[in-house]
């Protein structure tokens, strides 16, 4: 998948996915940290494209975007910066039980 970066100025958006074009578009005026949280954004919106979760019918693409981007991303950035801060925890279970 290609990242591109255009003039976006005269949409209302940030970036797009276009899946039919398997590229990631983002309005080259953004700042460094806009436009990582916007190419996050929009690989979500890739995943749920290529998964054939965004062709079912009443299904809320947006909204399950946004959650990822409010809720999921924040608390595993959260984490991260914990398990950084503490080294390795002792009991991170993976499901065949051996530790991270």
């Amino acid at each position: 998948m290609k990242i591109l970066r255009e003039d976006l100025s005269d949409d209302d958006n940030f970036g797009y996915y276009s899946h039919e074009r398997r590229v990631i578009v983002i309005d080259k005026s953004l700042s460094p940290s806009v436009t990582r949280s916007t190419i996050r954004h929009e690989m979500i919106h890739a995943a749920l494209a290529f998964s054939g979760l965004s062709s079912l019918e009443n299904y809320e693409e947006e909204a399950i975007v946004r959650c990822m981007d409010e809720i999921f991303f924040p608390a595993w950035e959260s984490f991260l910066r914990r398990f950084k801060a503490r080294g390795k925890p002792r009991n991170l279970n993976r499901t065949d039980g051996s530790t991270v």
